[in-house]
C-alpha cells in the first residue's frame, strides 16, 4: 500500500520526529527512544529494505548504536531482516490496528453508517486499503444480515470488493503498477477480477464514475456499491459501502443506494475538511517526483 501519512527519507534529508536538542529542557525525552522512532518513520517510507550504512548515515548515528536498535526492534517483530537490509516487520500492524480502532474517521463516520444502514436497511461498512487488502474499521449491520458477515479489523482481497476497487482507483498509474507487479490476486468467485491488466482497466472506469460495484465477486448472492470518502487535502482516505443480499439488490436497488451512499460519503468528507471546489493536494510520492525549481 502507499503509505501517504509517513513521513519520508529522500537523498539524505532527515526526516520524522525530530531528535531534541539535549540541551533544551526536555528532561523527558529517552534519546535512544527518539532514534528509534525516526528509524521506524524512514523504514515506513519506503518499499525496499534499507541498509544500515544507509540508515546510519542518514539520521548521524554510529553504525554500532543503530544496530543495537535494529536489533532490539527485530526481537519484538516491530522490523524484519532481509539480506544486508531492514524493513518493517508485521508486528508494526498492531499498532496499526490499535489506532485504527480509537480513528476520528470511525466517530465523524457512526452517524452517517448507522443513518444509511437503516435508510437502506443493508450492512455498512467503512473500510481502508493496506497493500492489496482492505481493512473494516466500523460496521454497522442491518436487521437482515442474511450472510454478509463482517467485523471490525477484518480483512478482504481489494481486488474483489466494491470498497477495494474505489480505494485501488485513487492511486496514481505508477503506485498501482508498483502494487500489482507479480501479484497473485485472489479469484474468490468466477466473476472476480484476478487479471491485473484487466483490474486496471476496469479501476480506471470506476476513477470516473466515482463509485466501484461488487457484483458476486466476492461471495456468489452477495452485491455491493461502495463510495470513495476525502479528507482535507482531497485524497481519499477510505471507502463506504452497502452490501446485501442479490435478491435485495437489484440494478434499480443497487441505483437507489448508491445515491444514498454517494451522500453519506460526501458528508463524511465534508466533516473531515474536504472542499470538492478546492485543487487535490499533490500526494507525497508525486511532490517528490516533481523536479525542483
Amino acid at each position: 500500500m502507499e503509505r501517504h501519512a509517513s513521513p519520508g527519507i529522500r537523498s539524505g534529508r532527515k526526516v520524522g520526529p525530530e531528535v531534541p536538542d539535549p540541551t533544551d529542557d526536555h528532561k523527558y525525552v529517552v534519546q535512544i527512544l527518539a532514534r528509534a522512532m525516526r528509524v521506524l518513520f524512514d523504514l515506513a517510507s519506503r518499499a525496499e529494505p534499507r541498509r544500515l550504512e544507509e540508515l546510519a548515515a542518514d539520521h548521524d548515528v554510529s553504525k554500532a548504536s543503530l544496530l543495537r536498535i535494529l536489533r532490539t526492534l527485530e526481537l519484538d517483530g516491530v522490523v524484519l531482516r532481509e539480506g544486508d537490509g531492514y524493513r518493517l516487520g508485521p508486528r508494526v500492524l498492531d499498532l496499526g490496528y490499535g489506532y485504527l480502532s480509537n480513528l476520528e474517521l470511525d466517530q465523524v463516520a457512526r452517524p452517517h453508517l448507522r443513518q444509511l444502514a437503516e435508510a437502506t436497511d443493508q450492512t455498512v461498512s467503512l473500510a481502508v486499503l493496506d497493500g492489496l487488502d482492505v481493512v473494516y474499521i466500523a460496521i454497522e449491520k442491518a436487521r437482515r444480515e442474511l450472510g454478509i458477515l463482517g467485523e471490525i479489523g477484518g480483512r478482504h482481497p481489494a481486488n474483489a470488493t466494491a470498497l477495494g476497487k474505489v480505494l485501488l482507483a485513487d492511486l496514481d498509474e505508477a503506485a498501482l503498477a508498483r502494487l500489482l507487479d507479480g501479484a497473485e490476486l485472489p479469484r474468490l468467485t468466477h466473476r472476480t477480477l484476478f487479471e491485473p491488466s484487466a483490474l486496471t482497466s476496469h479501476l480506471i472506469r470506476v476513477r470516473k464514475q466515482g463509485y466501484a460495484l461488487d457484483d458476486e465477486e466476492r461471495g456468489i448472492g452477495i452485491r455491493c456499491v461502495a463510495v470513495p470518502i476525502h479528507d482535507a487535502t482531497g485524497n481519499v482516505v477510505a471507502g463506504v459501502s452497502v452490501a446485501g443480499a442479490i435478491f435485495h439488490m437489484s440494478d434499480e436497488t443497487i441505483a437507489e443506494h448508491r445515491e444514498l451512499v454517494l451522500r453519506a460519503a460526501a458528508a463524511i468528507s465534508k466533516r473531515l475538511g474536504y472542499d470538492p471546489a478546492r485543487e487535490r493536494e499533490p500526494r507525497r510520492e508525486d511532490r517528490e517526483a516533481t523536479p525542483a525549481g
